[in-house]
């Protein structure tokens, strides 16, 4: 297939109008974590380009806090978002020689944040967040920062404990993310917390023989057994009321213990989700970690609209099939690397097994079955 044309575009007035840049000669763009258990991190990714006239006419336009956006753009196809974010940082490094206004081998290089860093730089200021139900605390946090944030509970809105915000704004949505076992999406200057109850499914799959719209090939793929996977014992302790430990029948000590810090409005919510952290983590398993796949590989490319809508950043909580010698897996994409360069792209897509998200969810094939998932915690 033909290559990718990628678009890098900044904007001033808060995401009104764009201005494309031109001689960029790589991207690299990070969504979402890797593994489950992984702290939920923010959107980064770093944008490389010539810079020849920038020491004698700057774009004053790149700098901190300036919003910018990837876009695929290649002609034949329908215009989709990978991201869009906010610069964090501008570095230049300017080469010899330096001729009529000309520096042919300088290179600009800008890096760029996801919504969820705002949060982390927003102090708390002691705020006294009421228990509530997640989206309605959504909304108080909104109302205290300015900033966009909603919670995707997929039918499930559980009430949280009241908290004290001591820290940084970002430390809530972190805590609120572990105490739900949640993902977020950055899209256009909005966070959102996505439940693990969300009945998301991908469109798009993967095969390592069919190539065509609805499966993207892959060039390779990687199987693994994490040891932060398994887990014999869990003790799960809210902010304000007394922990909930649980372990394995049978386990025998020291035992492989995983804490958690979160905000149920009970203990007993916190025995129920520690039960359910066992019921994930209890055993030992093998499954797909990751793939990666070639955008130049793909008889029809769709590599940029993996999980639902039209662009990369909403990947993260998707279910995605994978099949893999005979046998299809399913999974659950937990997040995303892409690079390009002018000869080509590369996306490599970090998995969850669906055994490791066994939640019930109604009218699912993959998550509906009765006696195989939970309910709720």
């Amino acid at each position: 297939m033909a290559l990718q044309q990628y678009t890098v575009s900044y904007s001033t007035d808060n995401g009104s109008t764009y201005t494309d840049l031109t001689n960029v000669v790589s991207i690299n763009i990070n969504i979402g974590r890797q593994a489950q258990l992984d702290q939920i991190k923010t959107l980064t990714g770093s944008v490389v380009m010539r810079y020849p006239t920038g020491y004698a006419s700057p774009i004053t336009g790149l700098v901190a806090g300036t919003f910018i956006a990837i876009r695929n753009t290649t002609p034949t196809q329908t215009e989709n978002y990978l991201i869009s974010g906010a610069i964090n940082d501008v570095a230049v490094e300017y080469g010899i020689p330096y001729v009529s206004n000309q520096g042919q081998a300088d290179y600009l290089t800008i890096s760029f944040e996801g919504t969820f860093a705002q949060f982390g730089r927003m102090q708390g200021q002691n705020y006294v967040l009421a228990s509530d139900t997640m989206s309605a605390q959504c909304i108080d946090v909104e109302t205290q920062t300015g900033l966009n944030i909603f919670f995707g509970g997929g039918g499930s809105n559980p009430v949280m404990a009241e908290t004290t915000i001591s820290g940084t704004w970002g430390d809530w949505v972190a805590k609120a993310c572990q105490t739900l076992n949640a993902r977020i999406r950055e899209s256009f200057f909005v966070t959102q917390i996505l439940s693990p109850f969300s009945n998301v499914i991908s469109a798009v799959n993967f095969s390592d023989t069919a190539n065509n719209a609805t499966n993207q090939v892959y060039n390779k793929i990687n199987f693994g057994s994490l040891a932060d996977n398994f887990y014999t014992q869990v003790t799960v302790s809210p902010e304000s009321f007394g922990s909930a430990t649980v372990t394995n029948a049978g386990a025998v000590a020291p035992y492989r213990t995983y804490q958690t810090n979160t905000f149920n409005a009970s203990t007993a919510q916190a025995t129920d989700y520690a039960n359910y952290l066992l019921g994930n983590y209890g055993t030992s398993k093998f499954a797909i970690l990751s793939l990666t796949c070639s955008g130049e590989s793909q008889t029809s490319f769709a590599l940029d609209i993996v999980g639902v809508g039209d662009a990369l950043y909403n990947a993260p909580g998707s279910q995605v099939s994978v099949a893999f010698r005979g046998t299809t897996y399913q999974c659950i994409v937990e997040g995303v690397t892409m690079s390009a360069t002018p000869g080509g792209s590369s996306y490599t897509f970090y998995f969850s097994g669906a055994d490791l998200n066994n939640t019930l969810i109604l009218d699912n094939t993959v998550f509906g079955r009765l006696d195989y998932n939970r309910l709720g915690y």
